[in-house]
């Protein structure tokens, strides 16, 4: 079941309050399932004791220093939910904690995501899709989150409960799609949440540049790939910011229009820090597949034939919990997003592409999708 909510109020203290009371125990169970998850990843390691507060207050003062709006935001949904406004902080730092974890614990965890733009032709818009791959125990944890601002513009975003925002696009045709990266400079101290940095693009960002400076803005801890697409009203391109503690890279589309991203650096200098190539193989056997089965489509590749490629079990793309060959906790394919830059809205499918490649062909059979072997 897809979970969806349209805040209706602008403010950001006020839109706060609404999103915190109208979703307490949803948000209460999200605090749970993260400290759950930070003492998990510290154990498996062998890592120091985490003070999880103490890194949660840093990240609200660099979300204030950033953007006071977002800062407003979360104490509004700490007070709607009733929970400790750290509780927000942690939440919204999820990736930074675990960055400062898997630093002290001497190991990355997993790597997770793969996010396709391509261009298309002069006559049709960008298609934009991703994997969303995380932790099977939060699957119920997530919703779409429809948020006014303002003046007027509008966000969709698909996020967790009580995080600001993840992946996403505007009405101002400003796209964002999200991987998780690790690079051996993460987790010596709490930067900017990058999910501040996502949910603050979406708010502000009219064209890929203006995402390009904001994110670029914000001093990171953890490393993350952002992808912005724009549509042509917006300027039609997509350019991927690596977001990392030296950063940002930017990593451009194939001459033909096709981007591809999962978990490993394609900028210098960053690749050179980069520690997920040798923590797992998955990251390199995703983009392989994916370029693979995407570039003969040169750039054109239109949203329903973008998750056919996806559809790849073999190659990891398409990944499913497998209690036999995985140790708890089990990490899968939690939703499959494609944007819709033209309208500013989002299309989720819960689970992984094989299941979106299905509804989009139920949903389009006029234009079969190419087999994914092309």
């Amino acid at each position: 079941m897809i979970r969806r909510f349209e805040s209706t109020v602008a403010g950001p203290a006020e839109r706060g309050e609404e999103f915190g009371s109208r979703h307490a125990s949803e948000i209460a169970r999200t605090v749970d399932a993260y400290r759950w998850l930070f003492e998990i990843r510290r154990a498996e390691f062998g890592g120091p004791p985490t003070d999880v507060d103490g890194l949660a207050r840093r990240a609200l003062e660099r979300i204030e220093e950033y953007s006071p709006d977002l800062a407003q935001e979360i104490r509004g949904i700490a007070g709607g939910a009733g929970v400790p406004v750290t509780d927000l902080g942690a939440l919204n730092a999820r990736t930074e904690i675990l960055a400062v974890i898997d630093r002290t614990a001497g190991f990355p965890g997993p790597d997770e995501c793969s996010a396709v733009v391509s261009l298309g032709d002069e006559h049709t818009e960008p298609a934009a899709v991703q994997t969303w791959d995380w932790y099977a125990d939060m699957a119920d944890n997530w919703l779409e989150w429809t948020i006014p601002l303002p003046e007027g513009r509008r966000v969709v975003t698909v996020t967790e409960y009580g995080i600001v925002g993840k992946i996403g696009v505007n009405s101002a045709g400003v796209g964002l799609l999200f991987t998780m990266m690790h690079h051996r400079d993460d987790g010596a101290d709490i930067g900017v949440p990058v999910h501040a940095i996502a949910r603050r693009i979406l708010e502000v960002a009219d064209s890929v540049d203006a995402g390009m400076a904001l994110a670029a803005d914000g001093r990171t801890s953890a490393s993350t790939s952002l992808t912005l697409v724009g549509a042509r009203r917006a300027g039609k391109r997509a350019t991927t910011a690596e977001l990392w503690p030296g950063g940002p890279g930017f990593v451009e589309p194939t001459p033909e229009g096709l981007l591809v991203h999962t978990n490993h650096f394609l900028s210098d200098p960053a690749r050179a820090g980069d520690v997920s190539p040798y923590t797992t193989s998955g990251t390199r056997v995703r983009y392989a597949a994916l370029r693979g089965r995407l570039d003969p489509y040169r750039g054109r590749a239109d949203t329903a034939q973008i998750l056919a490629a996806m559809n790849d079990h073999e190659g990891g793309v398409c990944c499913h919990p497998d209690p036999e060959f995985q140790t708890e906790p089990y990490f899968g394919t939690l939703a499959t997003v494609s944007l819709d830059l033209v309208s500013g809205s989002l299309t989720t499918t819960p689970n992984g592409p094989c299941a979106a490649a299905t509804a989009a062909i139920l949903l389009d059979s006029a234009q079969p999708v190419r087999p994914t072997g092309v």
